[in-house]
């Protein structure tokens, strides 16, 4: 297969996966199974190993299953650059239900119209963000709260199907009014396995997540690591927004592969050897 054939077949839904029907929240788990107490997600000081990314995203899945989300349900995620947004998108997803990234910098109206677009009956996100957000008859539901901690930390077998969505993300709007693009499981799995062969991702890997939330890169920056046993590091917006920042942290962090921005020129200068463990910088802008 030649590499045009390779990205044509990630977006047309070509049976390009190595998963051969195994979703990615089930790849995520198998992780979990066989690494538990490796680092999964890290930001700043806070890490968590994929045992608990596993057990606190089966803990949200029961108590989203418990409300109402199943297949093909949306569910707006509404969450800073966090663990919690990891944990969000993938416990909705062990749901069945397809999560709705949603950047809280967005203006109001802005995340208003993509829940009432996306048609999503429930939200997560945190108190402060839920005052900003029209409720109408949305369940709202915070990951921290009594009620979602004090549920199992495992699931029952909950079947996900290739044609079943995974997530919908949204366009910028900048011709008009955002378009909410659908992804189904067996979307997401071709992207996975075609990623995670294009750039030869090990559990090995320590791979950044710097572009903006509501951008479709923030996906590709999170699940062919995950499925692959690798670490997430999470540049907060000080960091991720300044080239020279950036450039440092991505040194301290001992990242091996991330995003490239359009700013690169800046962060890696001609002949620049500061750090010749990043091997991979897809292109992309944050």
């Amino acid at each position: 297969m030649t590499t045009s054939e390779q990205e044509t077949s990630v977006w047309t839904g070509a049976p390009y996966s190595e998963f051969h029907g195994v979703s990615i929240p089930k790849a995520v788990a198998a992780q979990a199974a066989r690494r538990p107490d490796a680092t999964a997600v890290a930001a700043g000081t806070e890490v968590l190993t994929y045992h608990d990314l596993d057990c606190r995203a089966n803990r949200l899945a029961r108590y989203l299953r418990s409300v109402g989300v199943g297949a093909d349900v949306a569910v707006g995620l509404c969450l800073p650059r966090s663990l919690d947004l990891v944990v969000g998108a993938l416990g909705i997803m062990k749901t069945g239900g397809a999560y709705v990234p949603m950047d809280p910098a967005y203006p109001p109206d802005r995340l208003a119209f993509m829940l009432d677009d996306a048609q999503a009956p429930v939200l997560v996100t945190t108190p402060a963000l839920a005052q900003r957000l029209p409720s109408g008859n949305r369940q709202v539901v915070y990951l921290d709260a009594p009620e979602t901690a004090a549920e199992p930390d495992h699931l029952p077998r909950i079947d996900i199907l290739p044609g079943d969505l995974a997530y919908v993300i949204y366009t910028s709007g900048s011709t008009g009014k955002p378009k909410g693009v659908d992804i189904t499981h067996a979307g997401l799995a071709n992207l996975v396995s075609w990623h995670r062969q294009a750039f030869s991702v090990t559990a090995e890997d320590r791979a950044s997540h710097v572009a903006g939330l509501g951008f479709d890169a923030a996906v590709w920056e999170l699940w062919p690591y995950l499925a692959s046993g690798a670490s997430v590091h999470l540049a907060d917006d000080v960091v991720r927004t300044s080239p020279e920042l950036l450039r440092d942290w991505l040194v301290a962090q001992g990242i091996t592969i991330g995003l490239r921005l359009v700013s690169s020129r800046l962060l890696w200068p001609s002949g620049c050897s500061c750090w010749n463990g990043l091997r991979s910088r897809r292109c992309g802008s944050c």
